[in-house]
């Protein structure tokens, strides 16, 4: 009787703590599995002008300034990555909308921007507008695809140096430091974004000369 009540008085110290034990192990699999449910059935994605605002952009070393530093730096030392706020704040500040449904926008990260600005000037509405393609377009279609712009021009697309040049930038190369690599094909739920490493322009043309013509950076690259 006394083995009995021993027995009787654990199973009742136990039985709560069993129930709450299994009741935790199926919370833990039913909310494991509403969760990945819930991401396979509704992916969510930003959108293009949410994407750029927090992806990292080109990487960055710091070439022939490196050994200048101090302490000094090696010229293949990483420095940090680009981000695109000045290209985004110029689409913001003209009103050319990053949000509009089946875009390809063609980023240049703040260095690219501050290049092109020392030469030609702040990045106005028609240029903002001249990096974004009507349509979605892959990067493994640029050479065959429609490629004009919101803006109304169409952009010019060459194959030179194992590189996608799209007029006078070229777009998604993977490189090794300290040469520095640009992203493409990254996805948005209303298109598409490709790093470039220039800013490019309407009007532009292989044999205008200045800025972007055969002579310029891209195509020593």
């Amino acid at each position: 009787h006394v083995c009995t009540h021993i027995f009787e008085r654990n199973l009742r110290f136990l039985s709560p703590m069993l129930s709450l034990g299994f009741a935790g192990s199926s919370a833990l699999v039913v909310g494991s599995r509403a969760g990945h449910g819930s991401r396979m059935s509704a992916p969510m994605m930003a959108n293009v002008a949410d994407t750029l605002a927090t992806m990292q952009g080109p990487d960055l070393y710091w070439e022939e300034i490196g050994p200048l530093q101090d302490p000094p730096k090696e010229e293949s030392d990483f420095k940090e990555y680009d981000t695109f706020s000045t290209f985004l704040a110029a689409c913001q500040q003209h009103g050319v909308d990053l949000t509009q449904p089946d875009i390809t926008v063609l980023a240049p990260g703040n260095v690219a921007c501050e290049q092109f600005s020392a030469v030609a000037g702040p990045l106005t509405k028609a240029v903002c507008e001249y990096h974004v393609i009507k349509g979605v377009v892959n990067k493994d279609s640029l050479g065959s695809a429609d490629l004009t712009t919101v803006e109304g021009s169409t952009i010019t697309y060459r194959r030179m140096f194992r590189k996608d040049f799209l007029d006078n930038a070229f777009c998604g190369v993977k490189a090794s430091p300290p040469r520095t690599s640009y992203a493409s094909n990254v996805k948005a739920d209303n298109g598409l974004i490709h790093g470039i490493n220039e800013v490019i322009y309407p009007g532009w043309s292989e044999s205008s000369g200045g800025y972007g013509s055969e002579g310029d950076a891209a195509t020593r690259a």
